[in-house]
């Protein structure tokens, strides 16, 4: 076990004075050197005497009974443990059963239940907390916004396990978010839990395509800029300030844009560079020099991959990892928070010998972030 020391150093706040007259504030900042916070040191959190893990993926916290919701991937499942390592449930297992699920894409929760995404059948499962018993199921297939040119095609595939973009999402009030995978004007419809369609939620930018070519992706990437098939790679994240917005958050571009479930757009902000989202940038242009010979189309970018947000709204956000990028370099995960406004605050960069999954469990009373190595069969806590 690791005894928790924090190495803090603070980067110099830049104030940037506007030289002529212009008609409005720009939602988009200059690069900035924002503190840095760096966690080089951290401790074991789940007792592996009490419970056995496989390889632990997602991690969700619950601040309000202090219980941490992990993703095993050999148990096909969300279990819940409490801080002293017991378990209080298991949800799901492997079959096509009620509740039972063929491919764990994601989970969500709130005070009364646990929702987990099958993007192997397209149901959502809904789950009681009280005992941890499936309750019923959405099946979404036929809710999915079919893409316009497959007009008659089955639903696309489930996007793979590592990637947050354009999947279904279930916010707090559980309400349901169905993607649209790029086919119509939005990026989602807002469901409730009978399939009634209750808003369109974020309109796709107009710069992006459903399809790139080779070559106009190759030299996209070789500028270091986003690919037209990129432009709305989006992920929503809950306001837990205010359960009935959500953010949305584009992993790409970056931009962050918050919206009510009823469709309304509040505000949008553009997130400004740092020299750790800049190298993933840098990673890709290397790439797409150097590998000529290599297939780049396919390859998505991503800056960001998975959000977390606390009881006053803010939001912190964790950066891609090149974990599943082929021959780019691995990078640390950092974590970037932004105040209820989207304004960047805090970056913080956590130290560690091993890869790091992005799928955090953010314990914000206790200050504490749990994450779990990639690979690994282990859950670790950082004091922040």
């Amino acid at each position: 076990m690791y005894r928790i020391n924090k190495h803090a150093f603070f980067g110099t706040m830049v104030l940037a004075l506007f030289v002529g007259c212009t008609s409005g504030k720009t939602d988009k900042a200059d690069q900035t050197r924002i503190q840095v916070t760096e966690l080089n040191t951290y401790k074991d959190y789940v007792d592996s005497d009490k419970v056995l893990l496989g390889m632990p993926v997602r991690l969700k916290y619950d601040g309000n009974d202090q219980h941490l919701f992990i993703q095993d991937l050999p148990k096909w499942g969300i279990t819940e443990v409490d801080d002293s390592s017991t378990v209080v449930h298991q949800y799901g297992q492997r079959g096509r059963g009620p509740g039972e699920i063929q491919m764990l894409n994601d989970f969500f929760f709130n005070d009364n239940h646990l929702f987990i995404i099958d993007g192997g059948q397209y149901f959502v499962h809904k789950y009681s907390r009280e005992d941890g018993k499936h309750i019923s199921s959405l099946d979404y297939a036929e809710l999915r916004t079919k893409r316009k040119t497959v007009p008659d095609g089955p639903p696309p595939p489930p996007m793979p396990l590592n990637d947050n973009n354009n999947q279904p999402f279930v916010t707090l009030n559980e309400t349901v978010l169905i993607p649209s995978h790029f086919g119509e004007a939005y990026l989602y419809k807002a469901v409730n839990w009978q399939g009634e369609k209750i808003a369109d939620i974020a309109a796709i930018p107009e710069s992006c395509t459903i399809s790139e070519d080779e070559d106009a992706a190759r030299s996209a990437l070789k500028n270091k800029e986003v690919p037209a098939k990129d432009q709305c790679l989006a992920f929503p994240v809950n306001d837990r300030a205010n359960p009935d917005e959500i953010y949305i958050i584009y992993s790409a571009i970056p931009k962050i844009e918050k919206y009510d479930l009823s469709g309304e757009k509040l505000w949008e902000r553009e997130i400004p560079d740092t020299p750790e989202v800049d190298t993933l940038a840098i990673d890709l242009a290397t790439v797409a020099k150097e590998h000529p010979d290599r297939r780049l189309s396919a390859m998505n970018v991503r800056k960001y991959v998975a959000g977390r947000s606390n009881e006053d709204g803010e939001l912190l956000l964790m950066t891609y990892t090149n974990l599943v990028t082929r021959f780019a370099p691995r990078r640390p995960l950092w974590i970037h928070k932004f105040d209820a406004e989207g304004e960047l605050v805090e970056r913080m960069k956590l130290g560690s010998g091993e890869d790091l999954n992005p799928y955090v469990g953010m314990d914000f009373e206790r200050e504490r972030i749990l994450v779990s190595p990639h690979m690994g069969a282990e859950v670790r806590e950082y004091e922040y």
